[in-house]
């Protein structure tokens, strides 16, 4: 009875175990050993010294048939994928538009050193200001002095009219002595009188001149006779103040010529400040930087608000084309088999062990048992024979 079961018991025996040394040397010894300075055979194990070889054979495999263009291509274009790239794009623009106003200002902080012309185009600054100028001027147009200014500062200005009334004819009084004042009285009556020589043209010019200069001093006299006269005072400054009402009341007119001065004239201010402050860096402008802020803030806000699905899906929809042009690209940077080869080279043998024994230890496992059984039937073939 011994006989018989022996021989197979013996071959299962020396299978299991030539399988399993088998199996074993893959890994073992993980280093080489030397007898008298000769490296023995078989040491390292196989896989420990053909290491390299393998992480680039797997890092082959990988980038020919696991990790190609072509895989990742199909991969990108299922629906899920898009889904997950639209929910975190989606995601993103919630948290932006939870704190807009703080990834504005920190976009700002990064960009605070370039010119405004990096942010506004002068150009376009300046079509909408000369725009600005041709609706203000039309609104300016034919409107009463009273009307553009604010209710209080008419106030001030009758105020101060009324309270500088009897300085204004005291100093009109002290100007009439002054050989300006006269001239310009006399260029005044002048003027009148030769209106009159063309009505009577007969007169010697001599008449005429003295005429003027009779009128001029009779002028001058009265008014430095009556310069001290309360009602002279008052008549002044009665006419002072119907003039300035006057002045209030009338109507603005920027039509014509006027109008293509005053055009020219702003357009040159406006292209010359426009030009001054593009070349600016944008932290030197608080006053600009806070309008940008608060109106990026604003736009953008409102945009996530309305419209957040449709940039979602819009923005993921971008980044797999653009992804997928860049494919190609990507792929040559990214240098699948030179970067697996590298990683398995970088790590221990035990983990490289650890990580093969996970994938095929199962199989490893039922070859060792195969080992046993096949020394078995040779064994049980031996006792028929």
């Amino acid at each position: 009875m011994v006989e018989k079961i022996l021989p197979p018991a013996v071959g299962a025996f020396i299978g299991y175990f030539t399988n399993y040394l088998a199996i074993k040397m893959l890994f073992w010894p993980r280093r080489p050993y030397y007898l008298f300075g000769i490296k023995l055979p078989l040491t390292p194990g196989l896989i420990p010294s053909k290491r390299e070889k393998l992480a680039e054979a797997i890092g082959k495999v990988v980038k020919e048939n696991l990790l190609t263009e072509e895989t990742l291509r199909k991969r990108l274009n299922e629906e899920r994928v898009r889904e997950s790239l639209t929910q975190l794009v989606d995601s993103f623009l919630k948290e932006l538009s939870r704190n807009v106003e703080g990834y504005v200002t920190e976009f700002l902080r990064k960009v605070e050193d370039k010119p405004l012309k990096e942010f506004i185009e002068p150009s376009l600054v300046k079509e909408k200001g000369e725009e600005l100028l041709n609706t203000l001027l039309n609104k300016l147009n034919g409107k009463e002095v009273r009307e553009l200014l604010p209710e209080s500062l008419q106030r001030e200005l009758e105020a101060l009219i009324d309270e500088k009334l009897e300085e204004a004819a005291e100093y009109l009084a002290q100007q009439v002595k002054k050989p300006e004042f006269q001239e310009l009285i006399y260029t005044v009556v002048r003027e009148n009188v030769e209106r009159l020589q063309a009505v009577v043209p007969f007169l010697p010019p001599a008449v005429y001149e003295t005429v003027t200069e009779r009128i001029t001093g009779l002028v001058v006299g009265a008014v430095e006779k009556n310069a001290s006269n309360p009602e002279f005072k008052a008549k002044v400054s009665k006419w002072l103040w119907k003039k300035t009402q006057e002045l209030l009341s009338r109507k603005v007119k920027i039509e014509g010529k006027t109008r293509k001065r005053l055009e020219k004239l702003l357009e040159e201010a406006l292209t010359e400040r426009v030009e001054e402050l593009s070349s600016k860096p944008l932290k030197e402008l608080p006053a600009v930087e806070n309008f940008i802020r608060g109106e990026l803030a604003k736009l953008i806000g409102n945009l996530l608000e309305k419209h957040g699905r449709e940039i979602s899906e819009m923005a993921a929809e971008k980044l797999l084309q653009v992804i997928e042009a860049e494919l190609p690209v990507i792929m040559e940077s990214l240098d699948v088999e030179n970067l697996v080869k590298e990683r398995i080279n970088s790590l221990p043998i035990e983990e490289v062990e650890q990580i093969v024994l996970r994938l095929i230890a199962d199989e490893l496992k039922y070859i060792t048992l195969l080992g046993g059984v096949l020394g078995a039937i040779i064994g049980a073939v031996q006792i028929i024979i």
